[in-house]
This record gives structure tokens, sequence and C-alpha cells, in this order.
């Protein structure tokens, strides 16, 4: 339960997300973007739908997110870093994007559903987690004999603290 535990840290002090995706080609791209999630660990953003990123998840939904504490030390990444495998999409739904929009945006009236369909030129998105991680050796730990750097940590444990 520690790695959940230090997961959620990181998922209530995490305003951004970075947003890895890659073309059917392979060709890779990251985008940082804030980004917020509901109790299902389903994740949320807003994004000019002519992007890079947004194109990428047309053709390729596989991506990677990562949330990070930016104000650790150098060598000193032990458990602060969430890596996230994931699928996203474009959503579509009224319901979806009300709902993305009250986790994005709060009670703000200034937006509606129908401002990111047809066409307007922002789209809200989703991923759906597959798979976390954390590190769980700092830098400073590595050492010759050692195999792996990453933990997993279990989505439905961590669900269960939200």
């Amino acid at each position: 339960m520690e790695l959940e535990t230090r997961a959620k840290k990181l998922l209530r002090v995490s305003e951004y997300i970075n947003i890895a995706t890659a073309s059917l080609d392979g060709e890779p791209w990251n985008t940082p973007a804030t980004g917020v999630h509901d109790l299902q660990l389903n994740f949320y953003w807003s994004s000019w739908k002519a992007a890079h990123h947004s194109k990428n998840i047309q053709q390729n939904p596989r991506v990677f997110l990562t949330l990070y504490d930016s104000t650790r030390k150098r060598g000193d990444n032990h458990r602060r870093c969430l890596y996230i495998q994931a699928n996203a999409k474009e959503l579509e739904n009224l319901d979806e994007i009300s709902l993305a929009m009250s986790l994005l945006y709060g009670r703000s009236g200034d937006r509606k559903p129908t401002d990111f369909l047809g066409e307007a030129q922002r789209r809200m998105y989703q991923a759906v987690p597959i798979s976390l991680w954390l590190n769980d050796v700092s830098e400073r730990e590595l050492t010759n004999e050692t195999v792996k750097m990453r933990a997993e940590v279990s989505i439905n444990a961590l669900k269960a603290l939200l």
C-alpha cells in the first residue's frame, strides 16, 4: 500500500501531465498539458484538435502519461514520478464531456459541452490507464546489480484510496 499512497500524493499535487503519443509510423511526440483525473483514474485534458498529439491519438490511441514532483532534487527521484500506460480517445458524448469539463474547469459557466464538438477547435480527451509504475530506487541507489528501477502500482488499490 506504500506505493499506492505515494502515487495518491503525486496525483493530488500534480496539475500537469506529459502526454507521449506516436504516429502510426512510430514518430514520437510529447506534450505537457493541464490534466485531471476522476475516481476511476481516468485522465482528462482539453487540446486543440489540430495539435500533433491530438492527431496522433486519432490514429493510435496508445499513450504514455507521466506526472511528477518537479521540486525534487536531482538524484532523488525515488517514488516521485508516476508512469502511466493508457489508451486515449477524443470524447464525443455530451455526458462524458460534461464530466471532463467539471473536473477541469469546476463550475465555471463560460464553457458548455458543445464547445468541444462539431466545428469547435478544441476537444476533450480521456486516457484510461492500463498499468502504473513508480521508480522504486533513486539514482543514487542504482548499482551494477540493479535489475529494475520501477515498481508496479496496483490500479485497484490506488482507486480504493481515492
